[in-house]
C-alpha cells in the first residue's frame, strides 16, 4: 500500500508544484523498518495558507490533516481505518487538497 501511495505522490509532484504546493517526505529517525511493526510513509504539503500531512501505514490505514498557517488551527482531519486494495488517491484526497489550497474549513 505504501508503495502505491509513494508512486501516486511522485506522479502528482509536478502538477502540485504548478499550483504552488510544495511537498516533502516525512523523515523518520529510524530508517530500519524491520524493527517497526506497522511502518508508515508520510508526506508534508505546503501551500501559501496551509500545511498538510498525509500518512499511509503498511496496514492500509490513512490519516490526513490540514492546519491553517496563520491561525495554527486544524481545519481538516480524517482517519481511514482501511483503504481499499486499489485506492483512488485522487478521489480520497480531493477534499484534502481543496482545503490545503483554499484554507477554508469544509
Amino acid at each position: 500500500m505504501r508503495t502505491k501511495f509513494q508512486l501516486w505522490v511522485e506522479s502528482k509532484k509536478n502538477e502540485l508544484e504548478k499550483i504552488y504546493i510544495k511537498m516533502e517526505y516525512v523523515k523518520h529517525k529510524n530508517p530500519d523498518e524491520r524493527s517497526i511493526p506497522n511502518p508508515s510513509t508520510g508526506v508534508i504539503y505546503e501551500s501559501e495558507c496551509c500545511l498538510g500531512q498525509v500518512t499511509v501505514w503498511k496496514s492500509r490505514q490513512m490519516e490526513y490533516e490540514v492546519v491553517n498557517i496563520a491561525t495554527e488551527e486544524i481545519i481538516l482531519w480524517k482517519y481511514i481505518e482501511r483503504l481499499p486494495i486499489e485506492p483512488d488517491f485522487n478521489e480520497i484526497l480531493k477534499q484534502f487538497f481543496h482545503v490545503l489550497q483554499t484554507g477554508v474549513k469544509p
